[in-house]
């Protein structure tokens, strides 16, 4: 009885993968859309963050961290390198699903001989892989002007790698939900972006005046953040161990969210 049910779940679960050419083409597919312009989808991000650690490192080298012996320029690095794979890993699925409902080729989706997991797994991972090449080329391109020294460099690109993971995950839902270009800029302009900001990317959060002091127990950006700094600098303003705990949840219900959401067909039907 036992062996019974224990093929049966094992069946069921390998019904989830059982097309790896499939998966493999349509990640393949994804990463070699944002490939194919690299100036737009990878260069324009990593000259944007060097010039924020230009204008920002210029303006304020000498401004003292609540950390002692932490200098500003190396600071603001890992958050400049979360920040830049937050953006990455969002766009690449968000904008591919809008450009499919735009070439009215959406539909086209539950036709690929994939299961539901490895459709989202796909478009999750080339996210991912563009989040994790603008992060990491973002810490390469800093560290010209402040060091290569990272306190723990395997964890510091395995939280470039999650934190595009969780964003990628974001972007897939986005993309499945919101119907136009504009919508989706609009998510990125005045909901992401100010969060990455106010997530501590350029000045510790336990600095913010006022009410603007409460978002650190409310924004989601800040525990990644915050654990990437760690991973850099071996030093962290928050609980590592509760935003750490966070940050699982974030991996474990984004993605098991964009995979429902893709398996019930939202965006992806014609209503």
């Amino acid at each position: 009885m036992y062996i019974s049910v224990w093929l049966k779940n094992r069946r069921s679960i390998m019904t989830l993968f059982y097309n790896r050419i499939g998966f493999m083409t349509l990640l393949m597919r994804e990463v070699r859309r944002f490939m194919k312009v690299p100036i737009q989808t990878i260069l324009s991000p990593l000259l944007s963050n060097i010039l924020y650690l230009g204008i920002f490192g210029g303006m304020m080298r000498t401004r003292q961290v609540g950390v002692e012996g932490v200098n500003y320029l190396l600071f603001i690095v890992p958050g400049l390198a979360t920040m830049g794979a937050i953006m990455a890993a969002f766009q690449n699925p968000s904008f591919s699903i809008i450009s499919h409902k735009y070439q009215n080729t959406i539909q086209d989706l539950n036709s690929y001989p994939i299961s539901n997991i490895e459709k989202s797994l796909a478009f999750i991972l080339g996210g991912t892989i563009r989040g994790l090449l603008v992060g990491s080329l973002t810490y390469t391109a800093t560290a010209i002007f402040v060091g290569f020294k990272i306190e723990s460099p395997v964890d510091f690109f395995i939280m470039l790698c999650v934190t595009s993971f969780i964003f990628a995950s974001l972007g897939l839902i986005s993309g499945l939900l919101i119907e136009s270009f504009e919508r989706l800029n609009f998510m990125l302009s005045i909901v992401i972006t100010p969060l990455s900001y106010l997530g501590g990317v350029f000045f510790e959060v336990s600095k913010l005046p006022g009410i603007l002091s409460f978002f650190k127990f409310i924004n989601p950006i800040f525990p990644l953040i915050n654990i990437t700094r760690y991973t850099y600098l071996g030093v962290s303003e928050g609980n590592i161990l509760l935003h750490f705990i966070m940050v699982v949840v974030f991996v474990s219900g984004l993605f098991t969210t964009a995979t429902i959401t893709l398996a019930k067909g939202y965006g992806t039907k014609v209503t």
